[in-house]
């Protein structure tokens, strides 16, 4: 995995109205729901594989918009992208 993969999650996050703060030399991304920051998820990159703060896997790499939606579920947004939301 490289920066691409970890700036194309980031963008999938943020489709799904989630906020983003991106660490690109940790491969590390941390996520939280704009509306309670308390649901705050840390995402990294290992060996090829998106997991948790948790160690859960949660996607793998090639699959980033599935995986943007896990992790939307995870914090309780939509699990649709929010320029669908608003159709």
């Amino acid at each position: 995995m490289d920066t691409n993969d970890l700036q194309n999650l980031a963008r999938h996050l943020e489709t799904h109205g989630l906020r983003v703060t991106t660490d690109a030399p940790g491969m590390r991304l941390t996520v939280t729901n704009p509306l309670n920051s308390r649901l705050t998820e840390d995402i990294a990159a290992s060996g090829g594989r998106w997991v948790t703060s948790f160690d859960y896997e949660i996607g793998e790499r090639g699959g980033e918009a599935a995986c943007a939606e896990r992790i939307a579920r995870v914090l309780a947004v939509s699990s649709r992208p929010a320029q669908e939301a608003t159709l």
